[in-house]
Formats: structure tokens, C-alpha cells, sequence
């Protein structure tokens, strides 16, 4: 009996042990969540709200007095030349703004369906999508594969805010969004909507889509022609029907369906619609002066409004990805920019010129005047494009997209061609130059080597000079030299003076050293390469934008905020353009024949796709950089034609009238420039004074990318290993003393700290495991030792007889060498003879014998 009390006891005790633990616990918990509640509302007083309400304000500054049935008295969008005359008009009687009763029911129901199912409930946000859109962000580590954003807040975007995607424009956006539903009806905003977004082909508007599609009126739409526009709307560039019909079939019917789902139609209603093909009509409205001139200007007034409002342009790309991802960002704020200077309302000043505008149109014609062909649009078969620049101001004078004024088509800035070997002097030799790797004097062999590219000609000329090399534009040197110098070295220039196209097959692709892009690349980028060399390797960002005006805002976008990039050193750029001088200068430059008149310095360089495809001639002087095309809009080959044939004729003969009344001008030497031999070649010729320093620098520099990226191979190895027998410990030592000893030798100290840290932390492992293997190991090492000793003992007695024998021979061939001396006595007698004659028989008889080396 006591002893069952005595156990009560205890047991009592400790249930009040736990009791007290437990309260303990539940105390420590309620007192964390009081102090993160009253932190968090510390910090909501003290950092958010504020905040809140400075976004509030810029909500309520937004919509302050404004109202947007206002774009429908919006005047047309003016482009003025250099003169400030005016060129033409944007969506002049094209825009019309249907009142909602004017927009098809198909239209609403096939936007509510596929963008905003609960566009008719909400009050401007609709937080179960957004919360979806932000897990499904989350969930694809920052890319965006679902949109959370309403109708209404899709109307905000169109009408008040950048494209800029940033927590703060989100917030505002949501807020104005949430005041619109105040302001306007459901039906309103909708009306908004449809009048406000684009739909490629320059359809602003569901109007302006409507006529050009269907040629009907808005309010006719069916319902597989609205689903169509619905899925326009959301990508324009990606789906609309003229180029990408596939695509834009795919997206209609994806619309169909979400109307079926919804309810909007019946089954049979669905499956009768995705029966149908898309049946476009191309119906230009009138009014839309967007000839070359104009076309591009708009192009270039839509980059510069992207790039006021700080868009990240980016021209190099390491994963497919990473290319999509940013092409997503770039369509819709192109397009958003795009559709608001369409909409009217703005001033483009431009640095085009008429005079030079015609000079070039003219000179691109006559010089294709024999090419009638036309193909099945009607437009002619051999095309050509060209864009002019002037050097002492930066910006584009003229830009010619085909032949004649008929074709809105403007290849010169929407084009992507191969651009054969006038690419070379931008991305191989300037490169080489001003990395200090190889100068003007380097000798480099031509020869046909496996896996290499072909000479144009099928002649191969051995040790050439580099400036040899580009005059006769040899493609096996060109591709040596990007070889030696790192492809990505070499397209990191052309990144710099803003190349587009480059993809990421690019990146490790020789056959870009000659041309071979997997896109090609465009007539405006080249002209603002070679540019780039005519003005000492300073690139200008300009296009042919000097001001755009807003009628409601003053300027917003002029030439203050624009940069320069020294993208070449002024000594690379002199002698660079002193080696293409060549090109039309010397007997054997592809561009012989092509100087200009009144003796005008000029460099340039040819190009030739294989098989004549794309012919190119791309030339500067001080004053005018002009890069010229020539081949069809589907690429056939020409026999016979060259960059200088075609190409060439035009850049010269349109060069020529342009220089008629301008003194000769030629580059001056910088400084840094002389004139010394190679110390190679021993060829004299001009050289940058650092560019033996900077070679050496450039040298290291990739010595140690590639160790880099050697310790990134074995650290990787490393990590994976495991030590499973005794071998692999042994394995493992030696990558690791490999590494060790690789990091020693790196300077990028951020580098050797992270690798050194995981390779440490992999030894550790290894270590323990080592540790239980002790003994074996000692006695393996014991064993190798012993078999190393065993190996060299065996090793130095092989040498000792190797010696022993190699002396006895060296005694042998003297032996023999002085009886041939004597043998060769001219007064001996009869007896003397005998003895050497006796003498070498015996020796001969003992040829192969032990005692033939005794």
C-alpha cells in the first residue's frame, strides 16, 4: 500500500513537470507571436506606411482631372526631318474609338474568358490570381508563366504607366486599378480595353484590327474572329496571323476553349469554330505614311521611349532561356510604347535627310535595275537595303529598305542576313588588335585545315600578315584569329555597339569568325559598326532620334541622356581602318576598283555569304559610314555576284555623290601609334605602343578563364566521388592536390575563396572516412613505396648496363675509326697492311659477340 502511494506520488510529480513545461512552452510561444505582431506594426508605422501612402498619392496625381475617353481627341503622331519639315503622319484616319455598343459580344466574352473570368465581380484586383501568378513565379524561379493581372489593371497599364517591372509600379498599378472601378462601369472599362490595346500589322485599336483582319466593323466580329483578336492582343509580335498564321491558330482555338469552358459557347458551337481556317484579309487603311523613313523612325522614337524609361537592353544571352525570358519583357514594353506613340499625341524629330534619302533610293535601284524578277507578293526578287550615318554627328541620315518607295517593308532595320566577311573587321581583327594579341605585321600561315573553313577563291597563300589576310579576306586567317582570341572575346565587342540577333549557339560557334550566325545580323548594326571605326572606336548609341514630344507632357526623350562607348581603343580604330583602306587600295583587296573620286580616304570591306546568298560592301570616310546589301527576301544563291559587284557599285557610286563638294579628309596618327617591325616577322608596319603590355595581360587573362573553368570540371569530379576502396583514395588525394594547387595560381581572390571552401569542405568527408581506413591505408602505401624502390633499383641497373654498353660501342667505332685512319695512309708498307687488314677481319668475326664490346 505504501509503496503504491510512494508511486503516485512520483507519478504526480511528474505530471506537474509536464504541466509546467507545457505552460513554459505555450507562454514562450503566445509572448513571440505579441512581439513579432507588435514589431510588425512598428514596422508598418514606421517603414510601409509611409510608403502606402506615397504610392497612394502617386494614384491619386494619376488620376487627378484626367479622363480617359480623352484619347479619342488625340491629334496624329508627326515625324519631322532634319530640317524639321514634316515627313509624314502616324495612323493619320486610321485609329477610331468604338463606343462599347460598337465591340462585339464575341470580343467581351472571349477577353473575359481568357484574361479576367472574374472581371464582372471584382473591384479592380482579383488577389486569388495575383496570389497564383506569385506562387507560380515562385514555383518557376522568377519567370513568368501566369498572369495575375485583371482587365482593369491591364487598362491601367495601357493608359498610365510605364512598362518597368518593379514592386512599386505594381503597387500603384493595383491601387488605380482599384479607383478606376470607382470611376468607371464594368462596360466602360471594357470599352477602354478593347480600344486600347494592339494587334500588330500598326492596328491600334479593336477598330483599326477589325478593317485590317476581317474588313468589318468591330461590332461584326464572330466568335472565332474575336477569339483570334482576344489571343492577338496579349503578344502581338508572337501571334499575330500574317507571319506566324501556325501560332496564331494555336492561340484561337486555346481562346475557343476557354469560352467553351466558361460557358460563353456550346460544345458544338466550339467544335464548329476551331473547324474553321483563319481567313485574314491584309486590308490597309489609308492615311499611314510609313514609308522607309517614317517606318524606321517610329521603330527608333519606340527604342528611345523603351530606353528613357530604363529598359534593360540586352544583347548577349548564355541559356535559350534566359534569350526567351528577356524577349517576352522586350515585346511587351516594345509594344507598349509602340501602340502609345500610334495612339497620336507626339512630335518625332529625326536626323533623316530627304536629299540623302534619295541619293541612296535612286542608287539602290539604278544599281539593280536589270533584276526584274518578281516574286508571288508581287514584289521584285533581288532586293537591297542600306543605311547611311554621319559620322561627325552619330546619327542615321538615311535608311533604305528595298527597291522603289511601294515596299513598307523595311529591310534595313527588320532583317537578319548573313553577313559574310565584312563582319570580320568587327569581330576578329579589330578585336585581335586591341587585345594586343596579334598587330597589323603578325604573321598567321593560311592553310586548309580540318574542321576549317574553305578560302573563297580555293587558293591558300601559306604565311601571310594579318593585313594581307583582311585585304585578300582569307577565311582560314579570320578564323585562327577569333580562335586565338576567344569567340566570346571577340562577340563581347559587337555587344558593346549593340548588336541584335547574336543567339546563344553563337556563343561557341567558330563560323561566326566569317559570318556564319545562326540568325545573321542587320544593315543598321553594321553601319553602326563601321561607324564606330570611323570615329576613332567611340560608338554612338544614336539612331535617328533628336527629340520626341508629347502633347499633354513637353519633351520626353532628347539627345542629353544618350552615351558614347569606347568600344576600340583610338589606335585599334586607326590602324584597323588603315588596313581597310586596302580593301579597294591594293591589287589583290576584294573591293579593288571601288575608291572614291577626288582622291577621298576610304576604308571598307566586302562580304559574301557561301554561296553568294548575301552580298554585302560596308565603307566609311570622315564624313559618311554606309553599310549596303544585296540578295532575295528568301535566300537563293547567285553565281557570279560578290559584295563588291552589287553592293560595292552602290556604297561607291552613292559615296561618290555625297563626297562631290567635301574636301579630302584623312584619319590622323594618334600618339600611341608607330610604325616599327614585328619582332616575329621582322615586317615593319603600324603597331600600338601598348600593345605588347596588353597582349601579355589579355594572355594571362585567358590563361586564367581556362583554369577557371578546368577547377569548375574538377571540383564538380570531386564532389561527386566516393571513396569505396582503397584506389579511390588515392584518386581522390591527387584531385585534390590538382586543384589545390590550380587555385594557388588564381588572382581572382572571390574565386579561390568559394572553390577553395568547397573543396575543403569535400576533403573533410574524406578525411573521416580515411581516418576508419588507417591502417589499410598505411599499408598500402607501404606496398607502393616497395614497389617503387623495386622499380627503381630495376630502372637504375637498366641505365647502369645502357651506359656500360654505349661506352663500350663509342670504344668500339674509335677502335674502328682509327684503322680506317690508318687504312687510308697513302705510304705503308706491304706488312703494315696485312696487320690492319688481319685486324678488322677478326673484329668483323666477332660482330654480335660478348666479346666484341670487351
Amino acid at each position: 500500500m505504501g509503496r503504491e502511494i510512494r508511486e503516485g506520488e512520483r507519478g504526480h510529480k511528474r505530471g506537474k513537470k509536464k504541466s509546467s513545461a507545457f505552460r513554459f512552452i505555450r507562454r514562450l510561444f503566445l509572448g513571440s507571436v505579441l512581439f513579432l505582431f507588435v514589431l510588425s506594426v512598428l514596422g508598418y508605422v514606421i517603414f510601409i506606411r509611409p510608403e502606402v501612402n506615397r504610392l497612394r498619392g502617386i494614384a491619386y496625381d494619376k488620376l487627378a482631372g484626367s479622363n480617359l475617353k480623352d484619347l479619342t481627341k488625340r491629334a496624329d503622331t508627326v515625324v519631322f526631318d532634319t530640317d524639321g519639315q514634316q515627313l509624314g503622319t502616324i495612323n493619320a484616319g486610321h485609329f477610331v474609338y468604338d463606343k462599347i455598343e460598337d465591340i462585339s459580344p464575341n470580343l467581351q466574352n472571349a477577353y473575359i474568358a481568357q484574361e479576367d473570368r472574374n472581371f464582372k465581380t471584382h473591384h479592380g484586383v482579383d488577389y486569388k490570381a495575383t496570389l497564383r501568378a506569385v506562387f507560380q513565379l515562385v514555383k518557376n524561379r522568377g519567370r513568368i508563366t501566369q498572369g495575375g493581372s485583371t482587365i482593369t489593371q491591364q487598362v491601367v497599364k495601357n493608359t498610365y504607366l510605364s512598362q518597368e517591372k518593379t514592386f512599386t509600379r505594381k503597387i500603384v498599378e493595383i491601387m488605380l486599378a482599384q479607383e478606376l472601378e470607382k470611376m468607371y462601369s464594368k462596360a466602360d472599362i471594357m470599352e477602354i480595353y478593347c480600344n486600347t490595346n494592339f494587334y500588330g500589322n500598326n492596328c491600334y485599336g479593336v477598330e483599326a484590327a477589325s478593317q485590317y483582319y476581317f474588313e468589318k466593323p468591330a461590332k461584326d466580329l464572330t466568335v472565332e474572329e474575336a477569339a483570334m483578336l482576344a489571343g492577338i492582343s496579349n503578344a502581338p509580335s508572337r501571334y499575330e496571323p500574317v507571319r506566324h498564321p501556325d501560332l496564331a491558330l494555336k492561340k484561337r482555338n486555346q481562346v475557343l476553349k476557354s469560352m467553351e469552358t466558361v460557358g460563353y459557347i456550346t460544345e458544338a458551337e466550339y467544335e464548329e469554330a476551331i473547324g474553321k481556317p483563319l481567313q485574314i484579309s491584309q486590308n490597309v487603311q489609308k492615311g499611314t505614311d510609313e514609308d522607309y523613313m517614317n517606318s524606321y523612325a517610329l521603330y527608333a522614337a519606340t527604342i528611345r521611349m523603351m530606353e528613357v524609361n530604363k529598359f534593360p537592353f540586352t544583347y548577349h544571352f548564355e541559356t535559350q532561356a534566359d534569350k526567351e525570358a528577356y524577349q517576352d519583357q522586350y515585346e511587351e514594353q516594345y509594344n507598349f510604347y509602340n501602340r502609345e506613340l500610334r495612339a497620336g499625341g507626339y512630335k518625332i524629330y529625326t536626323s533623316l535627310d530627304p536629299k540623302i534619302q534619295n541619293i541612296l533610293q535612286e542608287t539602290l535601284d539604278k544599281g539593280l535595275s536589270k533584276f526584274q524578277e518578281v516574286q508571288e507578293n508581287g514584289k521584285l526578287s533581288m532586293q537591297g537595303a542600306g543605311v547611311i550615318i554621319d559620322n561627325k554627328t552619330g546619327y542615321v541620315v538615311a535608311t533604305v529598305g528595298g527597291r522603289g518607295t511601294e515596299d513598307k517593308y523595311n529591310r534595313a532595320y527588320l532583317s537578319y542576313r548573313q553577313p559574310g566577311s565584312a563582319i570580320k573587321p568587327l569581330l576578329d581583327y579589330a578585336p585581335a588588335l586591341d587585345l594586343g594579341e596579334y598587330n597589323a605585321a603578325s604573321v598567321i600561315d593560311d592553310h586548309k585545315f580540318e574542321d576549317g573553313p574553305s578560302n573563297s577563291d580555293g587558293h591558300y597563300y601559306g604565311a601571310v600578315t594579318m593585313r594581307e589576310a583582311a585585304n585578300r579576306s582569307l577565311n582560314t586567317v579570320a578564323w585562327q584569329i577569333l580562335d586565338g582570341i576567344g569567340i566570346q572575346n571577340g562577340l563581347d565587342y559587337l555587344e558593346k555597339m549593340h548588336f541584335s540577333g547574336i543567339s546563344v549557339k553563337d556563343n561557341d560557334a567558330l563560323a561566326v569568325s566569317i559570318g556564319g550566325f545562326t540568325n545573321g545580323l542587320r544593315v543598321v548594326d553594321m553601319a553602326k559598326g563601321y561607324s564606330t571605326l570611323a570615329n576613332g572606336g567611340v560608338y554612338s548609341n544614336k539612331t535617328c532620334i533628336i527629340k520626341i514630344e508629347s502633347d499633354k507632357d513637353g519633351v520626353v526623350a532628347d539627345e542629353k541622356t544618350i552615351q558614347n562607348t569606347q568600344v576600340f581603343r583610338e589606335d585599334t580604330a586607326f590602324i584597323m581602318t588603315d588596313i581597310l583602306k586596302g580593301t579597294m587600295n591594293t591589287e589583290y583587296g576584294t573591293g579593288r576598283g571601288l575608291q572614291l573620286k577626288n582622291k577621298m580616304p576610304a576604308a571598307g570591306k566586302t562580304g559574301t555569304s557561301n554561296g553568294s546568298k548575301d552580298t554585302w560592301f560596308c565603307g566609311y570616310t570622315k564624313y559618311y559610314s554606309a553599310a549596303i546589301w544585296v540578295g532575295h527576301d528568301m535566300p537563293v544563291e547567285m553565281p557570279g555576284i560578290y559584295g563588291a559587284t552589287y553592293a560595292g557599285k552602290i556604297w561607291k557610286n552613292t559615296m561618290d555623290i555625297l563626297h562631290e563638294d567635301l574636301e579630302p579628309e584623312d584619319w590622323e596618327v594618334p600618339d600611341t601609334v608607330v610604325k616599327e617591325a614585328d619582332e616575329k616577322s621582322g615586317i615593319t608596319d603600324y603597331v600600338s605602343k601598348t600593345a605588347k603590355q596588353r597582349g601579355e595581360e589579355n594572355r594571362k587573362k585567358k590563361a586564367e578563364k581556362e583554369t577557371k573553368a578546368q577547377i569548375e570540371k574538377d571540383i564538380k569530379t570531386y564532389e561527386a566521388m566516393k571513396i569505396q576502396k582503397l584506389e579511390d583514395v588515392f584518386t581522390a588525394r591527387t584531385l585534390f592536390g590538382k586543384i589545390r594547387d590550380s587555385l594557388n595560381d588564381i588572382t581572382d581572390e572571390k574565386f579561390k575563396k568559394e572553390y577553395q571552401e568547397r573543396l575543403f569542405t569535400k576533403q573533410k568527408e574524406f578525411l573521416v572516412i580515411e581516418d576508419k581506413w588507417k591502417d589499410e591505408i598505411d599499408a598500402y602505401i607501404a606496398k607502393k613505396e616497395e614497389e617503387s624502390r623495386v622499380q627503381e633499383s630495376i630502372a637504375e641497373s637498366k641505365a647502369k648496363e645502357a651506359e656500360e654498353k654505349a661506352q663500350k660501342n663509342a670504344k668500339r667505332e674509335s677502335f674502328l675509326s682509327a684503322l680506317t685512319g690508318l687504312q687510308s695512309l697513302e705510304y705503308r708498307d706491304g706488312d703494315t697492311e696485312a696487320l690492319i687488314n688481319d685486324a678488322i677481319e677478326r673484329l668483323q668475326e666477332l660482330n654480335g659477340s660478348e666479346d666484341y664490346y670487351s
